[in-house]
């Protein structure tokens, strides 16, 4: 049997403010407390961990521009995997990379929990012409099999809702913060796929076909949540 337990918690935002939370979720591995979490998303820690929300929002849904990707919904096993490889140098980014080294396993494991269990924001997704959108919808859902391109759907789930828990969800993600990683892929800056499909496929996309992916997968709802994930 598995027991929820009800939380009730107060985040401190800025001095004499708070944001009151009340969260139902399940008990699961001791080794992640997404309370302990949401502390380090809302203030960061005292030894150099950076406030997660100052880039990504407390709710997942970060600033909009793109330039940091929605981490709402995400597994927890997918997150903690991505900031193993920022520690490591597996995975490189400038900001990423120096947060990740300076946080305890147990931060990654906490931070990680606490973003797998809430829902961003919607956020309007950018103009795109007809003629890409029909691009980008037949390399999600059908492929070319000419360029040996699968559909991302394949393994990115029907509707890119992912498939937990290693392959990450698409569905709202950030058009433009999809096609920077498939370019990261494409020009060979991001390895740390094990069996390095994503940068085989990403090689046989044009620039158009990456833009286009990236605006039709912005466009597809975020999936709904089990009962059992928290919601700010």
């Amino acid at each position: 049997m598995k027991f929820h337990r009800l939380i009730i918690f107060v985040i401190p935002i800025a001095a004499g403010t708070g944001v009151l939370f009340i969260n139902s979720f399940a008990a699961g591995s001791p080794r992640a407390d997404a309370v302990r979490g949401a502390g380090i998303v809302a203030t960061g820690a005292d030894y150099g961990v950076v406030a997660c929300a100052r880039c990504h929002a407390f709710d997942g849904t970060a600033d909009g521009s793109g330039a940091f990707p929605k981490l709402s919904g995400m597994s927890a096993y997918y997150l903690e995997k991505q900031l193993r490889d920022f520690a490591s140098g597996s995975r490189s980014d400038p900001i990423m990379s120096a947060i990740a080294r300076k946080m305890k396993p147990e931060d990654i494991a906490d931070v990680s929990a606490y973003y797998s269990g809430v829902h961003a924001t919607p956020t309007p997704p950018p103009a795109a012409t007809p003629e890409l959108l029909a691009l980008g919808t037949r390399l999600a859902t059908v492929g070319d099999e000419d360029r040996k391109v699968q559909a991302c759907e394949g393994c990115h789930g029907p509707h890119g809702r992912g498939e937990d828990p290693a392959i990450p969800p698409l569905a709202g993600q950030y058009a433009h913060y999809i096609a920077f990683q498939m370019r990261m892929w494409r020009m060979g800056y991001r390895k740390n796929d094990a069996n390095q499909q994503m940068a085989t496929i990403a090689k046989r996309l044009g620039p158009q076909d990456i833009e286009a992916i990236g605006l039709y997968f912005e466009r597809v709802p975020q999936p709904d949540f089990p009962k059992d994930r928290r919601q700010p």
